[in-house]
């Protein structure tokens, strides 16, 4: 689905009984962190009763803050049932009682190489020569949105490497030998509720505007100068392939129809519990 991670805060009071029954739960005891309490669980990280400040302004702060993954969950209904299940028993909770307070959007396009999107990329707003390149598979850019381009594939097998656990959709990916490259943007000034979000995730679909391609092979200028009879020689025959098959507007268009596609499809119909 199109959202990766969530950052969720509220005034609902975490189940306590129930955490301790079956995770451990740690506490800040120097008041290191705005939470007191914290709480790992396999998919989501708890925190709760802020303690950093006066009392005053601790009162004035969201009582608890949830962390979580929606990649683990099927469908919105699961993802909002595990939810359902940190929080006190006799209290109903609302998705409009939730702020989001990150928000993660991706899209995956398979069989996209990362040196075509570093030869079309142009990351709107964005100095080219901010972009940070890590081990030539990822590309970084900016703090809000954080954007990052990487190879899923990868990054899921260094996981797996690791010990770490993956999803079976990842599984999957690596049973197929699929080789999957993520657009991934981080958002932290959302300012809505985990409500307004289900109603519309599409409207995100918005931020991946910045995310813009060029098809430099079609300037002019390059043409009047000889440029492009100087580099396309010295670009291999499979990688130009490659740059005539992803031209900048199809990679746009791609990028938008599978968030939007996965979202729709995480979150819609019967899944929605009210």
């Amino acid at each position: 689905m199109g959202i990766d991670k969530l950052g969720l805060t509220s005034f609902y009071i975490p189940d306590m009984e129930y955490l301790k029954a079956y995770w451990e739960i740690r506490e800040d005891e120097v008041r290191s962190r705005l939470y007191k309490y914290f709480c790992k669980m396999d998919y989501a990280e708890v925190m709760w009763c802020p303690h950093k400040f006066g009392e005053d302004t601790n009162c004035r702060i969201s009582y608890s803050k949830v962390d979580i993954n929606p990649k683990y969950f099927d469908s919105y209904k699961q993802f909002y049932s595990y939810l359902e299940t940190i929080f006190v028993q006799n209290n109903i909770i609302s998705p409009e009682y939730f702020s989001v307070t990150r928000v993660d959007i991706k899209a995956d396009i398979e069989n996209l190489p990362i040196d075509v999107v570093v030869a079309r990329l142009y990351a709107k707003g964005f100095n080219r020569r901010s972009y940070n390149f890590f081990k030539g598979s990822t590309i970084y850019i900016g703090s809000d949105p954080k954007i990052t381009i990487y190879d899923k594939t990868l990054e899921i097998k260094s996981r797996l490497k690791k010990g770490f656990a993956i999803t079976e959709k990842e599984k999957q990916i690596l049973e197929e030998g699929k080789q999957i490259t993520r657009f991934e943007l981080r958002i932290k000034n959302y300012r809505g509720t985990l409500k307004e979000l289900i109603n519309d995730p599409s409207t995100l679909v918005k931020h991946f505007e910045r995310l813009q391609f060029y098809n430099f092979e079609d300037e002019e200028r390059l043409f009047a100068i000889g440029g492009l009879q100087l580099l396309f020689p010295k670009i291999n025959r499979k990688f130009r392939k490659d740059l005539e098959k992803y031209r900048a507007e199809d990679l746009e268009k791609m990028i938008k129809e599978d968030y939007t596609g996965s979202v729709k499809e995480w979150f819609g119909g019967d899944d929605i519990p009210f």
